[in-house]
């Protein structure tokens, strides 16, 4: 499955949805979701992007208890046992919200450009 991933920075809007009182989603736990797709571990996923492996697994836990099922299913074992990979639902919850980002973003081009030009050359 190819994921949509917004790679034009000059419009790139970033999104956080609250899903529940005290749980939100964003681009930081989507991004680590995407790489452990990419990578099948989530000790590797977190060092590409600069996560502690700590954190990394927090974010992991966090998300798998508050889904109804397990976005992320993690492996432990010995060596070449161990490993992480992303269930079907883990790669629907990335594309869904891609989706929304990209929409979002065509919304609201306009409106970002209106708010850039207050600002002029950062």
């Amino acid at each position: 499955m190819r994921f949509i991933l917004n790679t034009n920075k000059k419009n790139l809007i970033k999104i956080r949805i609250q899903i529940k009182n005290d749980f939100y989603i964003g681009p930081g736990k989507i991004l680590l979701l995407e790489k452990i797709g990419e990578k099948g571990s989530i000790s590797k996923a977190s060092e590409s992007i600069g996560l502690s492996y700590k954190k990394a697994w927090k974010l992991i836990d966090e998300l798998n208890r508050y889904s109804s099922k397990k976005l992320v299913y993690a492996k432990s074992g010995g060596k070449g046992v161990r490993g992480s990979q992303l269930t079907n639902e883990g790669r629907v919850f990335i594309k869904i919200f891609r989706n929304i980002e990209c929409k979002l973003t065509k919304l609201t081009i306009k409106e970002k450009k209106d708010l850039e030009s207050l600002f002029g050359d950062i």
